[in-house]
């Protein structure tokens, strides 16, 4: 599977990547659901992630995810109805300059909202 080139993404796609133990790298990262929070050291903590990624060579961080040992161990869901896309892109679009072409992709987990986020962070300029 090319995880970094889909124009969507899956459970199936974040369980693949669980049960193959697919290894954190400069292109991609897994962030526990406790990553996203409205206390400003969080959301701090998530522009400086997602810049790290633009000032490098782009790629992905899959929220919702825990890891161990660099590998993905398991799906942690973010409740959806608290932090949603829209409140995820609200904090990345605080970033300066802007980062053009950013995609977050919402998966729900179920119909409860719970959800993992894969943002798609290009390169920046």
């Amino acid at each position: 599977m090319d995880f970094y080139n889909k124009n969507n993404y899956t459970v199936e796609d974040i369980n693949y990547l669980i049960a193959n133990e697919v290894e954190e790298s400069v292109h991609l990262d897994y962030k526990a659901a406790g990553a996203l929070d409205k206390a400003d050291n969080k959301r701090k903590e998530i522009t400086k992630d997602v810049s790290s990624f633009a000032n490098s060579d782009g790629g992905i961080i899959v929220y919702g995810v825990s890891e161990e040992n660099q590998k993905p161990k398991g799906i942690c869901p973010i409740d959806g109805k608290v932090y949603t896309k829209e409140w995820l892109e609200s904090i990345i679009q605080q970033i300066q300059p802007r980062i053009n072409n950013l995609v977050i992709y919402p998966i729900r987990i179920n119909d409860s909202g719970q959800s993992v986020y894969v943002v798609k962070i290009p390169r920046s300029d």
